[in-house]
């Protein structure tokens, strides 16, 4: 019960996460905005995830996780219904951002709750099922918002997402355990993290292939709206079907990362993404679907690998580490939302297609250069290598 409830919330936030990304064109359309402005509305909201990711690494460790949990989906109610009503696009960046900082207090414990509560032997398969809850959100969020908006209007989508938390907010309150394994400290001076080089990879590795995950999808609404694809908003939304692969790679890589390691799984996985990005340079609806089907497999490969390389690493603060893990991966993901567009007034889809391979080589570099040294047992001098 307690991993369907994470499933369950970890899912529903992805969805308000990412979920108006197909629409994206039509905000362009109905508030008279550019495409880097109406990006802002994914951009700002994954922006409000990294400020309070920083809240969170030093205070996470202090106060319950349930209680954070269960009080982040109840306040996510309010700025959730609030869209719904908005006719102006400046407060609808205001409350996709409060969205943002909400949806931390959601993600981010759950996932340190997660690596806490169950046995160890099976960290990898839980780990990977909570980064399979963030790949359903992402496809289900951009589907149910493209057929929404065919029948209704992008107002109901907010709706809908509404329901869902409050739903949401009732099964935790109800269902889900207390944290038994949680080691209460008081507040945290993370600075000692930043001295873990193989934990200083896994930042820079989530925040790059985050960016270049992020840009690839955020700016194909307008690449599959052009010339020779030219799909409908319920087309491009059906894209994102190709979500189906992570769930898939994120099931095996948890089983193959606990056998072969960490940074080699997520190694391969960067240059199978890559390999996807760049199919996509042919002008072809088949090619955009199997350079998008690629690019999943990899990107999510990675990411479950990096999530449970992080509890390999981390010896102590395992909250604040988790939120400094986040605060990388979604500043990736908010730069990568918005900084392509600007490629793109230039080079089109060439320029988003440089920036996520130039972002997931410095990741590769990151992996390489600091992965693999040694690590702090404590904040004392013994260590181990990994």
């Amino acid at each position: 019960m307690r991993l369907f409830i994470i499933f369950l919330s970890v899912t529903n936030a992805f969805i308000i996460i990412y979920g108006p990304q197909p629409i994206l064109p039509i905000f362009m359309k109905d508030f008279g905005v550019s495409m880097s402005t109406a990006s802002l509305s994914i951009s700002l909201t994954i922006f409000g995830i990294v400020l309070s990711s920083l809240f969170l690494a030093v205070f996470s460790d202090k106060w319950d996780r349930k209680k954070v949990v269960l009080l982040s989906n109840v306040i996510l109610i309010i700025p959730s219904a609030a869209l719904f009503f908005t006719h102006s696009f400046f407060w609808l960046l205001v409350f996709r951002f409060f969205q943002g900082t909400l949806i931390t207090g959601v993600t981010t414990i759950l996932m340190t709750y997660a690596s806490e509560e169950f046995p160890k032997k099976k960290k990898g398969m839980v780990l990977a099922t909570y980064v399979s809850a963030t790949l359903a959100g992402g496809l289900l969020g951009r589907i149910l918002c493209g057929f929404i908006v065919g029948y209704f209007n992008w107002a109901a989508f907010f709706l809908v997402t509404t329901i869902m938390t409050v739903s949401i907010s009732l099964l935790i309150y109800f269902y889900l355990s207390d944290s038994t394994q949680q080691v209460k400290t008081g507040k945290q001076d993370f600075k000692d993290h930043f001295k873990n080089l193989p934990l200083l990879s896994v930042f820079f590795i989530g925040f790059s292939h985050f960016f270049s995950f992020v840009g690839f999808f955020n700016y194909l609404p307008f690449y599959a709206s052009q010339a020779p694809f030219h799909y409908s908003v319920a087309q491009t939304s059906l894209l994102y079907l190709t979500y189906i692969w992570g769930i898939v790679s994120s099931i095996i890589t948890g089983m193959v990362s606990n056998k072969y390691g960490r940074r080699g799984t997520i190694a391969c996985g960067h240059l199978v993404g890559a390999v996807g990005i760049l199919i996509t340079l042919i002008p072809s609806p088949y090619t955009l679907i199997i350079g998008a089907s690629i690019l999943t497999l990899g990107q999510f490969c990675s990411q479950s690998s990096a999530t449970a390389y992080i509890t390999d690493v981390v010896t102590h603060s395992k909250g604040a580490a988790t939120s400094l893990y986040q605060c990388f991966f979604y500043l990736g993901g908010s730069l990568g939302a918005w900084l392509p567009g600007i490629l793109w007034r230039h080079f089109n889809w060439s320029g988003v297609v440089f920036s996520s391979l130039s972002f997931i080589l410095l990741a590769l570099c990151s992996n390489y250069f600091l992965g693999g040294k040694k690590v702090h047992s404590s904040p004392t001098k013994h260590s181990v290598q990994v």
